[in-house]
């Protein structure tokens, strides 16, 4: 088998070049990410903490959404840290991930609690492959299967929708333009339903392929932490990239949309 064929490899190789691609600046981010994740874990849980924490979480969640925009600008490289920009991104972002988040959750919780399963999560039941597999046999066939099924659509379909609204978020800068569900529907019937479950599921598996590297442990408590910190940023860098690329799609179809119907209007 050609692994250079494997799309989740594929996806990680691409990952990998967009990363490195300027070697020093992914070292400066990655020192940076370290700093950052070391403050966060030495702070107490206080309120002191709390307000470290959600600085933490929207300077992160900014930078991962110039990430975004970056790839769907045809990007090649891991963009400078604008200040200004990760905050503002970071912030409407964070915003954005709660509605969405909150409503999956609602979502699958009212479809997995009448069966006596866990929230259905895709990428947590791959990476603990064993407690899925028990999960499932405890359960009568019939529930079982009608979870996985139910599950999976609900999971992908919501996953789709919060996807696409970062997506435009990071191209436009607008929250409005996150909340369009009509042109947001629009956007994944251009790329294709199908095609997005293949999109999607292959940035799954590259993301669960980088976690299974944590359970490598090295000898040294720092590079331990460091080399976890390493796999999270690549983590990040497989989600956020893999969501620029989609809507780079989805944008590249519109505007083929477009030249066709500016065709067939001058024909």
């Amino acid at each position: 088998m050609d692994l250079n064929s494997v799309e989740p490899l594929v996806k990680l190789k691409k990952v990998w070049n967009y990363c490195t691609y300027n070697k020093p600046f992914f070292i400066l981010v990655l020192i940076l990410f370290v700093i950052l994740n070391f403050l966060q874990d030495y702070y107490e849980p206080d309120k002191m903490g709390i307000v470290y924490l959600v600085f933490f979480n929207i300077f992160i969640s900014g930078y991962w959404m110039t990430v975004t925009r970056d790839r769907i600008s045809g990007g090649v490289r891991l963009p400078k840290i604008l200040v200004k920009d990760v905050l503002n991104l970071g912030i409407k972002s964070t915003i954005v991930s709660a509605v969405y988040a909150t409503v999956q959750g609602f979502v699958l919780d009212f479809v997995s609690s009448p069966m006596n399963f866990p929230e259905f999560d895709l990428e947590e039941m791959l990476l603990d492959f064993p407690e899925t597999i028990h999960t499932l046999i405890s359960h009568n066939p019939v529930d079982a299967a009608s979870f996985i099924i139910m599950g999976a659509i609900i999971f992908y379909v919501t996953t789709f929708f919060m996807e696409i609204a970062l997506a435009r978020l990071a191209d436009t800068g607008s929250i409005v333009a996150a909340f369009n569900l009509p042109e947001i529907k629009k956007d994944i019937d251009i790329l294709g339903w199908k095609n997005y479950v293949k999109e999607y599921t292959a940035i799954i598996l590259a993301i669960v392929l980088i976690a299974y590297f944590q359970y490598i442990t090295l000898t040294d408590v720092y590079l331990n932490y460091i080399w976890g910190l390493l796999l999270d940023l690549f983590i990040y860098a497989t989600q956020f990239l893999g969501i620029g690329a989609v809507y780079a799609q989805i944008k590249e179809r519109k505007l083929q949309l477009a030249e066709e119907d500016h065709l067939i209007l001058n024909d």
